[in-house]
């Protein structure tokens, strides 16, 4: 965002805010459509792409689903033969999310569960039929969290003969806030794929804050790059009913929230009825990088709870190379029926939070076939118990502290083994490259414009991975205003807008006694910070608020070249992803204290 797109206002209710319209979807789409970003659309209920239609969907747009369960749960179904088109960018990433969602931080990883999700289904070709459905060629079935009726069956129905069938291309998507609750145990997706073919292109989509598992594959063929798995209540992947694929570059992040929790990283399963069945699932995972929930601890504080790095079952073909689990209780299992194929298993690094579980025997899952704990004492294997390094695992919103990025001197930077065709050649493990390579994460996650990642980005970019442009090269655009704040209602407010149609992250302090560092003379010694959106009818939303900064928060201004808050000082600071609008800061004395604040706007986005 240029200068001019940034404008102070000494009253942000001096210019008055565009607002785009709101597009309300329900039912079926049963011809080419397209989606643009100046309009807002709200799904009602199970909307279906069908008829063979194409849903085109610009970047930057955003689609909201209303807070609904059941069988009136709002979720965007791409039905066989159907096609979307859903192509973001870094800058302009397309959302669906919640319409409590006001994409300013408002929502975190606590709140799931409050739409359905994307749900996407194809022609190609899978190994299990629906529950009692008598045997057919093909073999179909009814993707899992629905309720519909019997005329909607052909709409959720997915399979066929087409392993090179196509039903799109996403890119640059965040799914944020998803997994209604349809019955119990029985919830949406964030991204569900059932019988997708490799015509499909997918990459760099995250899903936040899904009440059910992050990505579920049922059959199919896709192949998958740069996906982001973020705090969702059970699985970060899953796998299902023959799917064949590759999938490289991932990263999860899995967190205990109240009676929800991360379950495993991956639940990998070939085959329902029978184990037999064809085709046989086949998939390789490549440069995963997988943090989990880091704690052993229940709700109540007593010990118990775990989650598992992988699990494997139901007779599939495992192949997983060059990645990363950390932080998680248990590690591998290895199901009795998991066939004639052993799972091969080699380069990766496993790493438990729980440092008694750090041994072969320790990360082996009770129940597992006995030739488990070989995977890794056996040397051939080129797996380590080992810390991974990771420059640092964090879980809280705003402190801008996660940095899955490999440190200096990590294991995780060499030995990773030779890939097989059809991936990229990686020499290192996980999902990211260096310590100083660019995340590709940056920018369009939830987690990047939320300030769960760092942002020292770094730069540059390593073997697999994309350098993400934060804007322009004018990067930093500093606003400063000083005033007086005085008793009462003598509050010093400062304005400023924000023009286009995408989000920008800023940094805003109130600073007080850091002035006197610069011989300022009375100072104000303990700010309290408001942030403020002006609303279309003329009233104020309170956005945010902050007393004291923290250590952590000062690193984010550092890296932005700004001049360093004093150590201890009650100076006062918030980090935030705002939508275009117009703002005010409000600077009151804590405590009826009064004298000299300045406050600042800066653009890091």
């Amino acid at each position: 965002m240029k200068l001019k797109s940034l404008l102070a206002l000494a009253l942000s209710g001096a210019v008055a805010s565009l607002h785009a319209a709101t597009v309300d979807v329900s039912g079926q789409i049963t011809s080419n459509t397209t989606w643009i970003a100046s309009n807002t659309y709200v799904l009602n209920g199970y909307v279906f792409v069908s008829n063979n239609a194409t849903l085109t969907i610009e970047p930057g747009t955003v689609i909201k689903g209303k807070v609904s369960e059941a069988e009136a749960a709002a979720a965007l179904v791409i039905t066989r033969g159907a096609k979307i088109n859903a192509v973001g960018t870094a800058d302009k990433p397309i959302i669906f999310t919640s319409v409590l969602d006001e994409l300013n931080g408002n929502l975190t990883e606590a709140d799931t569960g409050l739409w359905g999700g994307l749900v996407i289904l194809g022609n190609a070709r899978i190994n299990s039929r629906a529950n009692g459905a008598a045997f057919s060629t093909p073999v179909e079935d009814q993707i899992e969290g629905f309720s519909v009726s019997s005329d909607q069956i052909p709409l959720i129905t997915f399979g066929g003969t087409n392993d090179a069938d196509s039903s799109g291309t996403i890119r640059y998507v965040s799914v944020r806030h998803g997994g209604a609750v349809i019955g119990v145990g029985n919830e949406i997706n964030g991204v569900t794929l059932g019988g997708v073919g490799s015509g499909t292109v997918m990459e760099y989509v995250e899903v936040f804050a899904n009440k059910d598992d992050g990505f579920e594959w049922f059959g199919g063929t896709m192949n998958a790059r740069y996906l982001v798995s973020a705090f969702c209540n059970d699985e970060s992947f899953d796998i299902d009913t023959g799917f064949r694929g590759n999938l490289q570059f991932l990263f999860s992040i899995q967190k205990d929230v109240g009676l929800d929790s991360g379950d495993k990283a991956i639940e990998w399963d070939g085959a329902t009825s029978p184990l037999s069945a064809t085709p046989k699932g086949d998939v390789t995972v490549a440069n995963y990088t997988a943090i989990g929930i880091g704690t052993s601890l229940k709700p109540d504080g007593t010990a118990g709870r775990s989650n598992q790095m992988l699990s494997l079952g139901d007779n599939p073909t495992v192949k997983i190379y060059n990645s990363i689990f950390t932080n998680f209780a248990a590690g591998l299992q290895i199901a009795s029926d998991i066939g004639d194929v052993a799972p091969d298993i080699k380069g990766n690094i496993f790493w438990s939070h729980i440092a008694a579980n750090n041994t072969p025997a320790g990360l082996t899952v009770a129940g597992s076939v006995s030739y488990t704990s070989n995977y890794f004492s056996d040397a051939a294997n080129s797996n380590s118990i080992v810390n991974p390094q990771l420059k640092a695992i964090n879980y809280v919103k705003g402190a801008a502290i996660l940095d899955p990025r490999p440190a200096a001197g990590s294991p995780a930077l060499t030995g990773g083994v030779t890939l097989p065709a059809g991936l990229t050649a990686t020499t290192y493990k996980g999902a990211f490259a260096s310590p100083t390579g660019a995340l590709w994460t940056n920018g369009w996650t939830k987690l990047s414009r939320d300030a769960y990642f760092t942002t020292d980005i770094g730069g540059g970019s390593g073997s697999g991975e994309t350098v993400v442009n934060r804007g322009s090269p004018t990067k930093l655009t500093n606003i400063a205003t000083r005033g007086m704040v005085g008793t009462g209602s003598g509050v010093m407010i400062a304005g400023f807008r924000i023009d286009g149609p995408q989000t920008q992250t800023l940094i805003i302090r109130a600073v007080g006694p850091t002035l006197a560092n610069f011989g300022v003379t009375g100072a104000l010694a303990d700010p309290v910070l408001e942030l403020y959106r002006s609303n279309a009818d003329g009233t104020s939303t309170l956005v945010a608020s902050n007393d004291n900064w923290s250590g952590e928060q000062a690193k984010n201004v550092s890296a932005e070249k700004a001049f360093p808050l004093a150590d201890g000082s009650a100076d006062a600071m918030l980090l935030v992803t705002l939508p275009p609008g117009n703002y005010t800061v409000q600077v009151s004395g804590k405590n009826g204290t009064t004298g000299v604040a300045l406050v600042e706007v800066y653009e890091i986005d």
